[in-house]
């Protein structure tokens, strides 16, 4: 074995590594090669160990949580892909983590790592009466991812970066910062994350005290909407960025305005396939229905892409992102 594999290997282990592993059974798309190396983390020591040695070794590392809202390339990602299973949260006293600051005396904090997934978390908030992530009841992936890209339920426009409090990232050289919510930037499908490149370690999330009942009705409701919208079929999460108003045509309605389905559905790619990748009838979702290849993923988008600004002058951009060699 070469030496990066065996430096790691004395690391963590050989339970936790695996060498060449195929990367379509960890992603929602099931789609992509193999990882050159696949390590599981369950605590955050050994995460930001995992990312201190990468560098030390000069490997290029990738850090997935659900692996939602990713597509691996078919020639697979070379060096080490870092499963985050670092899920554990808790309701937290404020004398835990608030000194000399001034807050709501009616706030509740829980601390969650950041492989949280996210339907365990919020099923806890609910029972625990806490107000404020009730509508992602039914959102894929974990905490990290959903702050990762301000995950939102689009029936209210609540989003998932509204809870945050404080966090603690980890730097691309391994370095730890510790941050407050205005840190974030958070925008409509962003944060300053996807321009950092910063992981997030754990987060500190702010809640309001509500009625049980009251939160699970809200959330089933959720739940409903989401079940009825998403496809039942494997699929990417959201694919399409949203339009910002400064690039959408004047003469779209408001409603039109922020969302890329309207131009792709206008554009008649709804049931556009290239090999088994498939524009679903709700078409901001690109399903699986066979064995779809990466290749024909980016095929599809660049032609959705062409179109979209020949016919609307809009710049469409992907959320899903395309990862590997």
């Amino acid at each position: 074995m070469d030496k990066q594999y065996n430096k790691l290997i004395k690391e963590f282990g050989e339970t936790n590594l695996k060498i060449n592993e195929p990367m379509n059974e960890h992603t929602s798309f099931k789609i992509g090669g193999s990882a050159q190396y696949y390590l599981t983390v369950d605590k955050i020591e050994d995460l930001i160990k995992a990312v201190v040695v990468a560098n030390d070794l000069s490997i290029p590392y990738l850090i997935i949580g659900g692996g939602t809202n990713m597509i691996v390339s078919d020639n697979g990602i070379k060096g080490l892909v870092i499963k985050n299973n670092c899920r554990a949260f808790k309701v937290i006293d404020k004398k835990e983590i608030i000194e000399n600051q001034e807050i709501d005396e009616s706030e509740i904090f829980i601390y969650t790592e950041s492989g949280a997934i996210m339907n365990l978390l919020v099923r806890f908030a609910i029972d625990q009466g806490l107000s404020g992530l009730e509508y992602q009841l039914g959102l894929p992936g974990t905490i990290g991812g959903g702050i990762y890209m301000n995950s939102n339920f689009a029936g209210k426009q609540v989003f998932v970066g509204n809870n945050v409090y404080s966090a603690t990232l980890l730097t691309k050289s391994g370095k730890l910062k510790e941050v407050n919510d205005s840190y974030f930037n958070f925008s409509y499908d962003r944060s300053i994350l996807q321009d950092t490149h910063e992981t997030i370690l754990s987060l500190v999330l702010r809640f309001i005290p509500e009625d049980k009942n009251i939160l699970l009705e809200r959330a089933m409701g959720a739940l409903e909407y989401r079940r009825l919208r998403m496809p039942k079929e494997i699929s990417t999460g959201f694919t399409y960025r949203n339009i910002s108003i400064n690039q959408s045509p004047r003469d779209m309605s408001s409603n039109d305005i922020k969302s890329a389905i309207n131009y792709i559905e206008e554009a008649g790619f709804v049931g556009k396939s290239i090999g088994d990748v498939v524009i679903h009838e709700h078409p901001n979702f690109i399903l699986n229905i066979g064995n779809a290849k990466s290749k024909d993923v980016v095929k599809l988008f660049a032609i959705v892409k062409e179109k979209i600004w020949n016919k609307f002058g809009i710049q469409l951009l992907m959320e899903t992102h395309i990862t590997g060699i």
